[in-house]
């Protein structure tokens, strides 16, 4: 009964968000509105790596975190960010590593690095009374409310005083001590709604601080100091919404939509409930714009037991939302459940890496609309992933799940075959898939260098592959760069013929042409035909030419800095 009634609730909660989001949701992502500008193109303000595969364990040691990267990079699992959780610390608020605990801390983000793999260390606003730097904070008057200490989840300590400047300097020294590692972030965890039992809050001056303000000088100043130190690569990951600490549903935003491009929504048990919980919370963050953030695959929580099937399902969501991370207590490695969980993380990791080209960009042209990367749908826990793959996730036991499919023609992400009209169907997904579907007319950037999910092979190195699902008339994406410009690519298409166009560039383009009869002729801009490959291995070796695969027509172009114009008749 009480499994009933949380999914009673859950599916209220998510109605209500949903009609909330769509009360305030402009007609631009019905597709392309007519009054939805172009894409800016210009660079982000967060970069690209935060979108890559991050894992790591609640309570570890240096040891342990060593062994947990080495386990997902031994099961071929792409790994792009670790964090170190606490306590790594000799106290809260210290900045000084435990010895007993990472012992040579340095070396153990030098080795990450040396792997391309980026290192998040956890913190928080407070001081607590352990701290070897506490009382030189309370003797020097840089904590709030006169030093008054308060009993929060994680100890017993004081706020820093984010109103008083000299406070503020003197904390940013403590964390030098770590920002000097060249560390790449801070998971910045949810201390501050203690502040309301200070009773009360006061800062310099004896200034009363309301938590949402105490919020705002907090997070931001993780976020924009670290930057000033090493570089706008480096991003803070912070809850966007979050219904703590009241656990009833209610979302609390505890971030700014320009400082979080990284976040994730809390902690969550490690069963259905939790994946529910999570999906609220995600619905909820969509609702204020955010515009990159995700969840702890398979809850934060354990209640000692180990629920494959919801692991599995928190997998696949995960791979589907802007930030894709895994860790919390309990089990969280695939390999210690079996072999087929090993594997279905394994395919969703490498398709959610394959697809940060698409995620990047449609986050970023997110931002600059101030709209969410994940568009809640009228459907039980829908979303669209940017303007055109929506997403139905799997948030209880079975293998039914009952999509909505909203105005266009959707193609089924894991089978080219299936395409779905408008409506309401039910449809069976055994584990190894997952309600995923392309709006026809897509244009899907990926980087795919295997042949895990079958969308490429080792082949499609070195290239971005650009799945085109063509209909007629003109449709645009705009591929966004770190630190750069980006590109506009696009095609028009008439009965007879396909253009396909990218404006100047520096990677190297592959078009992958879904649904299309065998070319005719195709072209350059010139006019000047393109020869046709026999292989994909001969494709690849070309300047420019084509390769026709089945139901699959490749086009490459190794060389677009000048741009890039395809056109084929048909």
């Amino acid at each position: 009964m009480k499994f009933v009634n949380g999914r009673i609730i859950s599916r209220i909660l998510s109605l209500i968000l949903t009609v909330l989001y769509f009360l305030s949701a402009s007609s631009a992502f019905s597709g392309g509105g007519k009054d939805v500008p172009d894409p800016t193109l210009a660079a982000p303000i967060w970069p690209a790596w935060v979108h890559e595969h991050w894992v790591w364990e609640n309570v570890g040691t240096q040891e342990s975190s060593a062994e947990l990267v080495g386990g997902y990079l031994e099961h071929d699992i792409p790994v792009g960010a670790t964090i170190i959780d606490h306590p790594w610390d000799a106290g809260i608020g210290s900045f000084l590593p435990s010895q007993e605990r990472y012992p040579d801390l340095a070396d153990l983000i030098d080795r990450y690095h040396s792997l391309g793999i980026r290192v998040m260390m956890w913190g928080t606003c407070m001081v607590n009374e352990d701290a070897p730097n506490f009382q030189e904070g309370k003797d020097k008057g840089y904590y709030v409310a006169n030093g008054r200490t308060t009993k929060w989840w994680n100890g017993r300590g004081a706020f820093v005083d984010y109103t008083n400047p000299e406070a503020v300097e003197w904390f940013h020294r403590q964390m030098d001590k770590v920002l000097d590692l060249g560390i790449d972030g801070w998971k910045v965890d949810g201390a501050d709604p203690y502040i309301m039992l200070m009773f009360p809050p006061t800062g310099k001056n004896d200034l009363f601080i309301t938590w949402n303000e105490y919020q705002e000088l907090f997070y931001r100043d993780f976020f924009e100091y670290t930057r000033e130190k090493l570089g706008n690569d480096r991003v803070i990951s912070a809850r966007p919404v979050d219904d703590l600490p009241l656990r009833i549903g209610f979302p609390l935003v505890f971030t700014s939509r320009d400082i979080n491009f990284a976040g994730w929504v809390g902690d969550e048990d490690n069963d259905w409930t939790g994946i529910r919980s999570a999906l609220n919370d995600m619905m909820a963050s969509a609702r204020f714009n955010f515009v990159s953030y995700g969840s702890d695959i398979g809850g934060f929580r354990a209640d000692g037991n180990q629920y494959k099937d919801v692991f599995i399902r928190w997998t696949q969501l995960g791979a589907f939302c802007p930030i894709m991370e895994n860790g919390g207590s309990g089990v969280h490695k695939p390999w210690l459940y079996d072999e087929e969980a090993t594997d279905i993380y394994r395919k969703f990791v490498n398709l959610h890496t394959e697809l940060i080209p698409y995620i990047y960009s449609q986050a970023a042209y997110s931002y600059e609309l101030v709209k969410p990367t994940m568009r809640p749908q009228l459907g039980t826990y829908e979303y669209l992933l940017g303007d055109d793959i929506l997403v139905a996730p799997m948030y209880e036991e079975g293998t039914e799940r009952t999509v909505t499919f909203p105005a266009g023609e959707w193609i089924y992400l894991f089978d080219d075959t299936q395409t779905f009209k408008p409506g309401v169907r039910t449809l069976t997904f055994g584990f190894d898939e997952f309600p995923a579907f392309i709006r026809k007319g897509a244009i899907i950037p990926m980087n795919i260098t295997n042949s895990v999910t079958g969308f490429g092979s080792p082949l499609n190195k070195g290239y971005t592959t650009v799945l085109v699902y063509p209909r007629e008339g003109e449709k645009k994406f705009g591929l966004y760069e770190q630190d750069k410009t980006g590109a506009m690519l696009s095609y028009t298409k008439g009965r007879d013929s396909l253009t396909l166009r990218s404006t100047p560039t520096g990677r190297a383009l592959l078009f992958s042409v879904r649904g299309e009869p065998v070319p005719a002729t195709v072209k350059n801009a010139s006019g000047a035909p393109l020869a046709q490959a026999a292989s994909m291995a001969q494709l690849v070796a070309m300047q420019a030419g084509y390769f026709v695969d089945g139901g699959v027509t490749w086009y490459a172009v190794k060389n677009a800095a000048s741009g890039a114009e395809i056109r084929v008749c048909y």
